[in-house]
């Protein structure tokens, strides 16, 4: 066992529930703003918004997440993430 074993671990029902209570806590107005700007998604674009709460959305979470993490904190403290890229490569040995 090691000292961390007592920690709780943060998983996406966390990150959610900060996400929620942090747009909760916003002023009125820029929720209200918010909200419009989704409304308004989701009538230009009415397949990608579907696509975008369906199972199947890793471009725009990808981007939602970078946006969340990049606008939480103050420029001086910005966490740059390096980017998982899959590539393909070659074989090695004779396979």
């Amino acid at each position: 066992m090691s000292d961390n074993d007592d920690e709780q671990i943060v998983g996406m029902y966390e990150v959610l529930q900060a996400l929620e209570a942090t747009i909760a806590s916003a002023e009125p107005a820029k929720r209200e703003a918010l909200a419009e700007t989704l409304d308004a998604y989701h009538e230009d674009f009415p397949d990608e918004f579907h696509w975008a709460i369906g199972a199947q959305s890793p471009a725009l979470l990808y981007h939602l997440m970078m946006s969340i993490d990049t606008a939480c904190r103050p420029p001086t403290e910005s966490k740059v993430r390096g980017a998982v890229r899959l590539v393909d490569r070659k074989p090695e040995g004779s396979a």
